[in-house]
C-alpha cells in the first residue's frame, strides 16, 4: 500500500509491496512538488487552462506569471497577488496632461507612476514643478491630468516649497492639480515639490 511524506503534504510515496512501476512512482512524485512549489505560467489564462479538473486549484497554491511579473498565492477561491508589480513606469506629467500658464516641469521632473501592491492599486507622484507667480493664500491650477489618470474622488496633500512653508496639493476628480500656500509664504515661491504623494485605491 502507498504511504504519504513524512511532512504531511500529502505527496503519494509507493510501498515495497506495490506493483513495480516508474512511470506511477515518477508521476506521484512531480506532481507532489508541483503543486507545492511555485508554478510558472505565460500568463493567467495559461494557468487557468492548465490549472482546471483534477489538477483545479487549491489553497495554499503559489505562481508566476511572467506576462505581468506577478507572484501570486490561491486562498481556496481567487488567486491573490503577492508581490509589488509597476503597471505604468515613472512617467513625465508633460505626457499625461498639460501645465497651466506660469508653471512648468522643475528639476528633478515631475513624474508619475502606478502600482499594484498586494492587489491594491497606488499611484505615486515624486519631482517638481517649477512656478513663475503663485498668490499667497489662493488655490491655483497648475496641471490638469488627461483622463486615465484621474482619482474617482478628490485628494490632498501637504508637501514642501521653495520658501520653506507646507503647500497644500490637490487633485480634483477633474484631474486638477491645484496648490495653495499659506499667507506666510508670500508670493516668492518658485518651486513646488510632490514627492511623498501617494494615492491609494484611486478607483474608490
Amino acid at each position: 500500500m502507498s504511504g504519504t511524506d513524512d511532512y504531511g503534504q500529502g505527496i503519494t510515496v509507493a510501498a515495497l509491496t506495490d506493483a513495480p512501476n516508474a512511470e506511477t512512482l515518477a508521476k506521484n512524485i512531480a506532481n507532489g512538488i508541483a503543486q507545492r512549489s511555485v508554478m510558472r505560467f505565460a500568463s493567467a489564462s495559461a494557468r487557468s487552462a492548465a490549472l482546471t479538473g483534477a489538477t483545479a486549484p487549491v489553497e495554499g497554491m503559489v505562481s508566476w506569471l511572467q506576462d505581468v511579473n506577478g507572484l501570486y498565492f490561491y486562498d481556496g477561491s481567487a488567486w491573490q497577488l503577492m508581490n509589488i508589480v509597476e503597471t505604468m513606469a515613472w512617467t513625465n506629467l508633460s505626457s499625461i496632461g498639460s501645465y497651466a500658464g506660469g508653471f512648468s516641469a522643475s528639476t528633478p521632473a515631475p513624474r508619475m507612476r502606478k502600482l499594484s501592491m498586494l492587489g491594491t492599486e497606488v499611484w505615486e507622484y515624486e519631482g517638481a514643478i517649477a512656478i513663475s507667480s503663485l498668490p499667497a493664500a489662493t488655490t491655483t491650477t497648475a496641471f490638469t491630468f488627461n483622463s486615465g489618470y484621474r482619482p474617482a474622488s478628490g485628494r490632498g496633500f501637504a508637501t514642501y516649497n521653495s520658501s520653506h512653508y507646507a503647500t497644500r496639493v490637490t487633485v480634483g476628480t477633474n484631474g486638477v492639480l491645484a496648490f495653495s500656500v499659506p499667507t506666510e509664504a508670500g508670493s516668492g515661491v518658485s518651486k513646488v515639490w510632490l514627492d511623498e504623494m501617494r494615492i491609494t485605491n484611486p478607483a474608490d
